[in-house]
């Protein structure tokens, strides 16, 4: 009897072990999955996010088994915050060279076409940190953009290169029509040669007509057109000695964006106006501030193309008065009494009053919050951003630029997309 009962205490006693067993592998299981959960869903909303932070983004890469397919998952949104933070996030860790990063290699490539000049900027940083053999072809590629600044960015890696491919392929630069470009390729070309043919950068930058010194912007471009021509006649002489090169890139397809989605902001009168009532045709959203003078110095531009093109296009002026200085990192934003903390109706006056000083005749919406201003970053201004009658961006950068670059931007995007 005593054994039986002994028995039946010991069973009672496995039966107990194994209960917590199964009970305690159940527990880790489901916290495990659990962890796997939180893990998906913090991924599916911040890949769905109009502004994710960036704080967010690293603590999912952190946490990646495949970082690559993260990025590349990031990537595909086609949407530019998280574009930029997968281009930023490369050229961190270009450096490094983590095993993971010959996959992702495709997205760095791509970013050196991508319709947002920020990442273009990253992409090439990236290339540069690992000293990729195919940085000169595809800084050569930028030449033939049509943003004389992305020109500049492409110029900005050649100058890095031997004379012995650099002469040949800045030479072409001689004949752009931008001037400073003209002068920062022939201050190259006279490095690599030794030759000087009078040719200086400060020709090139004019404001207001004269410099100090009294020269005039006609005069300077008289010069620099003397050693233009002086530079193609000694390059008539040298051309045999430089080889020419062929470039071995394979076709780069172009990142396709994601069609941007509808939003509605208040105008300063108090109507309320939609995106989408602009679309099918091509649109330049401006995102500005009254206290930034970048952007009023661009305003004129930016009415000149309203007034020449009208109802053809849409030009729309998002003013981001109201967020905190900070949100712009400019220091004279700091230094004036902004309208943080005002109602929007104080808003509404003070743009009211920058539009009837400016003369702006085109569409201007309010965004206090940054709401919009978040989708594409245009916390950095002005920043500019070309969207075609499909909804699809396809520029976005930062700083002024001419009415004519303008024009040809517009003309591009209203071509169908390659």
């Amino acid at each position: 009897m005593a054994e039986r009962t002994k028995n039946r205490w010991s069973g009672l006693g496995n039966s107990r072990l194994l209960l917590i067993g199964i009970l305690a592998a159940l527990l880790a299981a489901w916290a495990g999955f659990h962890s796997q959960i939180n893990r998906a869903l913090v991924t599916m909303f911040f890949l769905r996010a109009d502004s994710p932070t960036e704080e967010t983004f690293l603590g999912l890469m952190g946490q990646s088994s495949n970082p690559a397919e993260l990025l590349k998952r990031c990537w595909d949104t086609g949407r530019i915050p998280h574009r930029q933070l997968v281009a930023s996030y490369l050229k961190a860790s270009a450096g490094d060279n983590p095993a993971w990063f010959a996959q992702a290699e495709p997205l760095v490539i791509a970013g050196t076409l991508d319709p947002d000049m920020s990442v273009r900027e990253l992409a090439f940083a990236a290339l540069e940190s690992r000293h990729d053999p195919r940085l000169f072809d595809l800084a050569q590629a930028q030449l033939k953009d049509l943003d004389p600044m992305i020109r500049q960015l492409g110029l900005q890696y050649l100058q890095r290169a031997s004379a012995e491919r650099g002469v040949p392929a800045l030479m072409p630069l001689l004949d752009d029509p931008d001037l400073q470009i003209v002068t920062r390729a022939e201050a190259a070309l006279m490095r690599w040669t030794g030759q000087d043919f009078g040719v200086r950068v400060r020709l090139a930058i004019h404001r207001d007509g004269a410099l100090a010194d009294g020269s005039s912007a006609q005069a300077d471009e008289q010069k620099i057109k003397a050693g233009v021509t002086r530079r193609k006649q000694w390059w008539a002489q040298h051309a045999t000695e430089f080889a020419t090169h062929e470039s071995t890139l394979p076709s780069i397809p172009r990142s396709v964006p994601e069609v941007v989605r509808d939003f509605s902001l208040p105008t300063p009168s108090g109507d309320r106006v939609r995106l989408a009532s602009f679309r099918g045709r091509v649109i330049v959203l401006n995102f500005w501030a009254t206290w930034c003078t970048a952007c009023l110095e661009e305003i004129p531009d930016l009415a000149a193309l309203h007034g020449k093109l009208g109802d053809k296009i849409g030009v729309i002026g998002v003013a981001l008065d109201g967020l905190p200085a900070a949100s712009y990192h400019n220091p004279v934003r700091e230094a004036e009494e902004h309208s943080v903390g005002k109602s929007l109706q104080q808003i509404q006056q003070k743009v009211r009053r920058a539009i009837a000083a400016q003369g702006i005749n085109y569409t201007v919406l309010l965004d206090p919050t940054g709401a919009v201003g978040g989708r594409f970053n245009g916390g950095e201004l002005p920043t500019t951003v070309i969207i075609d009658g499909a909804g699809r961006v396809r520029r976005r950068f930062i700083g002024e630029r001419s009415l004519g670059v303008f024009e040809a931007m517009i003309a591009e995007a209203a071509q169908p997309l390659q």
